[in-house]
């Protein structure tokens, strides 16, 4: 006895505070399944699997219809899609569940036998406790998958248990990421800073996991080149040395989780460029954050600074970076020269 208790102890010294709170959560469980009752508790748990599944099948359909009648941003109509289905499937299946369990056999033969109405009341923690694992688990692999604070994320991954129970997911992140990363996206809309200015914003996150989105530097180098026709100026030329000047930026932004023509050495864009052995007499730099690359343009359009770098006559290079930040967004990177 000694030895099993000894050996939990040891155990125990490796969890964090999110294996406490799931621990205390599914003690919770246990201490409402005994009081439901095995029938009660288990009509609950089908009634939650129920409108889990229903809201991961239906939201589109919901969403949907509150963009078209609300005009609601398409990533929060998504969200509220999946809880308006799963609300009205476990409001359905409770009443009718319910009425099964308060049938007559649940008064006349469980309720008026002491040995039947306490082997329930045990047998109730079973169903109690898979519905205290489903709620724990869907709240993790939401800190999981979002762009929640570093913090939360790395105490979800990094706990014994709370690891263990978003890993269990499997595709069903995936489909959770498809339904909530939306409102993340909507949030974020649109982030710059001025093109002359050392403005340095601190972003709440650190990255590693990216990808360079070539498609995106391609559309963002048309966009800028039509807007340039628009204007009647001449067309820039694609530059590899200040495309690959634009992407490590962007890189190093993610990584050390800044946003900032200046980087946290002080290094400017004129620095970089010049250490890349790339000539010129006038360069300059457009930076964006946003999810997509229509919102990015867009929002350096209607920015003047942003906009006179686009039109200037002064320049006849461009380098476009992008990277795919996942769920936390795009970074957006232009390096122009003469």
């Amino acid at each position: 006895m000694n030895s099993i208790l000894s050996s939990f102890f040891f155990q125990m010294q490796g969890f964090n505070w999110v294996d406490i709170l799931i621990i205390v959560v599914i003690l919770f469980y246990i201490l409402e399944g005994y009081a439901l009752g095995f029938l009660t508790a288990l009509a609950d748990l089908i009634s939650f699997i129920l409108a889990f599944f229903a809201g991961l099948t239906f939201y589109g359909v919901f969403g949907n219809l509150l963009v078209k009648f609300l005009s609601i941003p398409q990533g929060f109509a998504k969200a509220v899609g999946f809880f308006i289905a799963a609300f009205i499937v476990e409001i359905l299946a409770t009443i009718f569940l319910k009425k099964i369990v308060n049938s007559s056999f649940q008064a006349d033969v469980i309720d008026k036998n002491p040995v039947y109405k306490r082997i329930n009341l045990w047998l109730g923690i079973i169903p109690s406790v898979f519905s205290g694992i489903i709620l724990s688990t869907f709240i993790l692999t939401l800190i999981a998958t979002l762009p929640f604070s570093i913090f939360l994320k790395k105490s979800v991954l990094n706990s014994q248990i709370g690891s263990r129970l978003v890993n269990s997911t499997g595709g069903l992140s995936k489909d959770i990421n498809n339904i909530f990363k939306g409102v993340a996206n909507d949030g974020l809309a649109f982030l710059t800073v001025e093109p002359t200015g050392n403005e340095s914003v601190k972003l709440n996150f650190k990255l590693n996991n990216f990808t360079v989105d070539n498609i995106s530097e391609e559309k963002m180098f048309e966009m800028v080149n039509k807007a340039r026709k628009s204007n009647m100026t001449d067309t820039l030329v694609l530059d590899d040395k200040l495309t690959d000047i634009a992407r490590k930026h962007c890189k190093d932004m993610f990584r050390r989780g800044y946003f900032s023509h200046y980087t946290p050495d002080n290094v400017s864009p004129f620095d970089r460029i010049a250490q890349a052995d790339v000539l010129f007499d006038f360069a300059g730099e457009n930076l964006a954050f946003a999810p997509n690359v229509d919102l990015a343009m867009d929002g350096l359009m209607k920015s003047p600074g942003h906009k006179a770098n686009i039109m200037s006559n002064n320049f006849a290079r461009v380098g476009i970076g992008i990277i795919d930040g996942g769920i936390y967004g795009e970074m957006f990177c232009q390096e122009f020269a003469d």
